[in-house]
């Protein structure tokens, strides 16, 4: 399969033409900070598991839960690559497209000692469409029962395990499958950061969406990965999901030639 190989004085990457799908990013003298499955299909038409998926013009089956395939068609489809330059601090920047149907789709990957992603969907069609978006980022870690996030206390969250709406109180930490959805509030053009500690490796990795009024955070647990068939059952303590987005009740109605934006940076540091 088709895919941009990243070497540059301030960082690396891996992204495959399939999905616009970053597999890797490692900030330069750093470790892997992306989780890819060793038993993921590299396959047209098939979900890359792991790395940065990118979720949209869905969510899951979207608001109304009739939508297919879960998390729409942009990750399982071919993208152009439409640029590549270098940037004065040493990365590289490199631009994706995609048209389908009435939505067409931008995707600025920035590679270097910190992580840029910026997605642009616009409605070209003439009807009005209610569009989501997820950045589904799967973050390599060393033990999920000892890593902690920071940055959501006091935060709503529906909690999708148990069905409840709740409001996180302090650090999140692992002890069972987690999916939850958390509402950082639509006001926010540049959201609270996420800090997600990691003991094992050594390291915090903080996550800053921009006009992300919704983050998602994941891990299946033992029972859940048993039951994907593109996840080995050993793997889920290696990584956990947090989902810079804009979903749920912060899905954007776009009328004809509107557009919608999310991003994240990344940034890694030592413990």
């Amino acid at each position: 399969m088709s895919r941009l190989l990243v070497d540059a004085p301030a960082g690396s990457a891996e992204i495959y033409l399939h999905g616009a799908h970053l597999c890797s990013w490692r900030p330069r003298g750093g470790e892997e900070v992306l989780f890819v499955s060793r038993l993921s299909d590299f396959a047209p038409g098939v979900p890359i598991r792991g790395g940065v998926p990118l979720c949209t013009p869905w969510f899951a089956n979207a608001p109304d839960g009739d939508r297919h395939p879960s998390h729409g068609w942009a990750r399982t489809v071919l993208w152009e690559l439409r640029s590549v330059e270098a940037t004065a601090d040493g990365g590289v920047r490199a631009l994706f497209c995609v048209s389908s149907g009435a939505i067409s789709a931008l995707y600025e990957v920035g590679i270097g000692e910190e992580l840029t992603l910026d997605l642009s969907v616009r409605n070209t069609g003439p009807q009005a469409t209610a569009v989501e978006a997820a950045l589904h980022t799967y973050l390599a870690v060393g033990d999920i029962t000892a890593v902690s996030i920071d940055g959501l206390d006091g935060v709503g969250y529906w909690d999708k395990v148990t069905g409840a709406t709740r409001v996180q109180d302090g650090a999140l930490g692992f002890r069972g499958p987690t999916d939850r959805v958390y509402d950082l509030g639509a006001s926010q053009a540049v959201s609270r950061p996420i800090v997600v500690t990691d003991p094992a490796r050594g390291r915090r990795i903080s996550v800053v969406g921009t006009q992300a009024p919704s983050a998602v955070v994941w891990n299946p647990w033992s029972q859940g990965a048993r039951a994907a068939d593109d996840m080995a059952d050993d793997e889920w303590p290696t990584f956990v999901c947090v989902e810079t987005a804009r979903v749920r009740e912060h899905a954007v109605t776009l009328a004809a030639g509107e557009s919608m934006a999310l991003g994240a940076r990344f940034a890694v540091e030592s413990l």
